[in-house]
């Protein structure tokens, strides 16, 4: 609902601040709500965050990342036709395709949670048995688990301006682990909220051997995944065709796929390979603890 309501909208305002980047804005529409536009520095970043939200949809895992709908800027386009002057400031291109994402207001920070925490800043294994997890009460142990949608998500799509950032800021900030990652928050309802996802599939592909040096070991870190996600990832890598299925979600969803290029074909071997190399972490899990897949 709120996909077709924001492609229909018509903006009010365009204001800095609150977005990220200086060259974002968040965008006031006629009916009161927010969302925030993300502007490119080019066009595979606004591609990398559409691909990353349906690859998220794909995974079961969007509520954890804002709703994304693609627009043109046309500054005589019924929707941003009141806002020509704050698009003229914004140094925007004319035709340029950019993103709305649903504003999420009363986010909060969080940190790394102490069960993966070592006393020098590194993460340490985080497993299902040996009673690490016996005394966690439910709440904790729900927590967790959104932390390991997180990684594999992370993973998945090579991203590291979250936790990698931080583990790589480890050489020169011993203390980096107890400070929020950047684009982490929480939501009012305890939801963990993955923003700007630009980085990835994209151009997180092409720079993924500078950085799997830190995403590897991250998700080997864990071996305690939300079931529903696990069975999702292992269906990805049972059917080999990941990619095929993250294209027809976004052709079938998004009306302007056709104007940002689809994954290309070497990202998208790229994308099954990862799925791959996730699920034999998964199945490794299970044959280790004894426990089926998921739990």
């Amino acid at each position: 609902a709120w996909l077709q309501a924001a492609r229909g909208a018509r903006v009010g305002a365009l204001e800095r601040g609150g977005c990220g980047r200086s060259s974002n804005r968040l965008a006031r529409f006629a009916d009161g709500t927010r969302a925030c536009v993300r502007y490119g520095i080019n066009p595979e970043q606004i591609q990398g965050e559409a691909l990353s939200y349906y690859l998220a949809c794909l995974l079961g895992l969007q509520r954890h990342v804002p709703p994304l709908a693609l627009s043109r800027v046309e500054a005589r386009g019924a929707q941003w036709a009141q806002v020509q002057e704050e698009l003229r400031a914004a140094h925007w291109t004319e035709g340029s395709v950019v993103s709305l994402t649903s504003w999420l207001p009363n986010l909060t920070d969080v940190v790394v949670p102490a069960p993966w925490r070592s006393e020098d800043g590194q993460l340490r294994p985080l497993r299902a048995a040996g009673g690490e997890l016996a005394n966690r009460s439910r709440e904790e142990l729900v927590d967790l688990v959104q932390w390991t949608d997180l990684i594999l998500f992370d993973y998945l799509t090579a991203n590291f301006d979250r936790l990698v950032s931080n583990l790589f800021s480890l050489q020169w900030d011993p203390r980096v682990m107890q400070r929020a990652p950047s684009n982490l928050h929480r939501g009012p309802g305890g939801a963990l909220v993955f923003l700007d996802n630009e980085a990835g599939l994209v151009h997180g592909y092409r720079v993924a051997g500078m950085w799997d040096k830190y995403n590897e070991p991250l998700l080997q870190s864990v071996c305690v995944f939300r079931e529903r996600t696990a069975r999702r990832v292992l269906e990805l890598h049972r059917g080999q065709d990941a990619a095929a299925r993250l294209l027809r979600l976004y052709q079938h969803h998004e009306p302007r796929f056709p104007e940002l290029a689809e994954l290309a074909h070497p990202h998208a071997q790229l994308l099954q390979r990862r799925l791959d190399f996730l699920a034999k972490h998964i199945l490794h899990c299970k044959a280790k603890y004894g426990r089926r897949p998921g739990t």
